[in-house]
């Protein structure tokens, strides 16, 4: 027994004689294992890592012709539950559901093109969501053609893939421009970013048939984070003129819409400012969001939202998702002055690519001489996957 228990004794002196052996001859002890949950994390993040690789069809930087193709895919499905003074609404919805291609051309030309799926695949095909080509003409000027989507405004420039909401705001949906046929030059240079182009105002679920009239956006934004110190500091103006022609829907019913942002972001805390105006052929609208954001980990975020909008002479409508919805709704939703609290949790599995998004919503607007008052609380709960 005593000679046993020596050697217990003995394999634990014998290591520490030699790690301090080596410690004194200068060498350094060896490196301490990893936790078993780091392990785990890099392993789950290799497979993902791979799994989103797949899509990617081809890639060489080295071929002058084809840099790259890959086949595009997003799906966002979202469950809403509504409780308001004007009844209550609950459901599942496949909120978007698209399949596409994208390719690298000669260094300079990238194409891209999305198609919406018919949520019970019957047919699969749905519309044309978007098609078009970008031309890198030198490093400060890109020029993009096709259907694609006018960058009007920070939330509706931000894809739906990457905003931190389960919806984008009341006001940005009610002046939004539409995915339209159109060209469009863009780019950067010491620190200004700048975007001019023009659209058609008529369509369809393809191209439009380029019998309407048109609109124009011209924005201009510079970034200050390098001269005032902080991570993130950037401002942006847009602007959008509709030439507008009976039947256009393309561009929403006002003549001109302005919107100005304001991005100040430091470590893990970023708060995002809009200001938004849009005024003739309908009632004046104005409002503003704040939304802040803090990354509590690498995965979990935490975003908040107050939303301000007025329209005149009941210039404003309830969102369609999902205040709208509910059975007993008032004058259509329409109203005056809209107040609106959002708090939210958002995960983070696989950065943007795939996350679980949760967010419930206050809401109040004012149905001014209509009586189309609307009180209600929106819990909605969603999974988000690009590739």
């Amino acid at each position: 027994k005593s000679v046993h228990a020596l050697h217990l004794f003995a394999a634990p002196i014998a290591a520490m004689s030699l790690t301090a052996t080596g410690a004194f001859a200068g060498e350094a002890p060896p490196a301490p294992l990893p936790p078993m949950g780091s392990i785990e994390e890099e392993t789950s993040a290799s497979v993902l890592d791979a799994l989103w690789d797949l899509p990617v069809l081809y890639s060489n930087k080295e071929n002058p012709i084809l840099q790259k193709f890959s086949i595009l895919g997003r799906y966002q499905g979202q469950y809403a539950v509504v409780d308001s003074d004007q009844g209550n609404f609950d459901d599942w919805e496949n909120r978007r559901w698209r399949l596409g291609a994208g390719a690298q051309l000669f260094n300079r030309i990238d194409l891209k093109g999305y198609i919406n799926i018919d949520e019970d695949f019957n047919p699969f095909y749905s519309s044309l969501e978007e098609l078009h080509m970008t031309i890198k003409v030198v490093d400060a000027l890109s020029l993009t053609v096709g259907k694609e989507k006018p960058e009007w405004g920070y939330e509706w420039t931000t894809s739906s893939s990457k905003i931190l909401t389960m919806e984008r705001g009341l006001l940005t949906n009610q002046l939004l421009p539409a995915k339209s046929s159109g060209i469009a030059a863009h780019g950067e240079a010491s620190g200004f970013s700048y975007y001019v182009g023009a659209f058609s105002g008529d369509l369809d679920e393809e191209f439009g048939n380029f019998d309407g009239g048109s609109f124009y956006i011209a924005s201009v934004g510079y970034d200050f984070s390098e001269t005032c110190g902080m991570d993130t500091m950037a401002w942006r103006f847009d602007y959008l003129y509709n030439d507008r022609e009976e039947g256009d829907t393309a561009a929403k019913n006002y003549e001109n819409s302005f919107a100005t942002s304001l991005v100040l972001g430091q470590g893990d805390f970023t708060v995002v400012n809009e200001l938004m105006y849009a005024t003739g052929q309908s009632p004046d609208v104005y409002g503003l969001s704040i939304m802040p954001s803090y990354d509590i980990t690498e995965k979990l975020q935490v975003v908040g939202r107050y939303q301000y909008a007025h329209g005149d002479n009941d210039g404003l409508r309830a969102q369609s998702r999902y205040e709208r919805k509910v059975p007993s709704i008032t004058d259509g939703g329409h109203g005056d002055d809209y107040h609106a609290f959002y708090l939210g949790l958002n995960y983070y599995i696989h950065g943007h690519g795939l996350k679980l998004m949760s967010g419930l919503e206050y809401a109040t607007l004012d149905g001014g001489s209509d009586g189309g008052d609307y009180d209600g609380l929106s819990w909605v709960s969603g999974i988000r996957i690009n590739f």
